[in-house]
């Protein structure tokens, strides 16, 4: 999702502006409702699994205000932009780590991918009066790094899972064995 975002935000400039407000609102929004689902189902799976709710309720709420207020949105758009980056790119630091720990071998494309985020943002939040082509540009990038993101922690997560299933096996047959 963040990488088809990410293109349309490209081929379409001078509409993404304008309407970039109300699709980052609605994305953010929709985002945080999701994230919720996700950390309060998986609370006692995931250490530290109340940064997960944070940034959740985080995306959640700002979603809904940016939402309802489109106009204040547009007037701060690269500011609320550069800081949603910022912070999800410092949130995949936290995944690249805890993957890093499971004994995922992407953990390093993770890190690079909230590298990107933060470098992102940092360029939008120092050039905002460069227009909106600028902050356009960017978000797309941002999307496209943060969509490579979800793809790298996904296939890092089934390779994880796959492995917790062999060792089950295995445990499994030993407990058979001496049975």
């Amino acid at each position: 999702m963040f990488i088809l975002v990410g293109a349309w935000t490209i081929s379409t400039p001078v509409k993404s502006y304008m309407s970039l407000a109300i699709i980052f609102a609605s994305f953010m929004f929709v985002s945080g409702i999701f994230q919720l689902v996700f950390s309060i189902n998986n609370r006692n799976e995931i250490d530290n699994w109340g940064w997960h709710f944070v940034g959740a309720m985080f995306d959640f709420v700002v979603g809904a205000v940016l939402f309802f207020n489109p106009a204040i949105t547009m007037a701060v758009l690269p500011f609320i932009i550069a800081f949603y980056f910022m912070f999800k790119g410092f949130a995949t630091f936290g995944f690249a780590f805890d993957m890093k720990k499971y004994g995922s071998e992407g953990w390093g494309w993770l890190l690079a991918s909230g590298t990107l985020s933060v470098i992102f943002s940092l360029m939008i939040l120092f050039n905002p009066t460069l227009g909106g082509l600028t902050i356009v540009f960017f978000t797309a990038l941002a999307f496209f790094s943060l969509g490579l993101f979800n793809i790298t922690l996904a296939f890092a997560l089934k390779k994880i899972k796959e492995k917790s299933g062999d060792v089950k096996d295995l445990l499994g047959n030993l407990k058979e064995k001496l049975s």
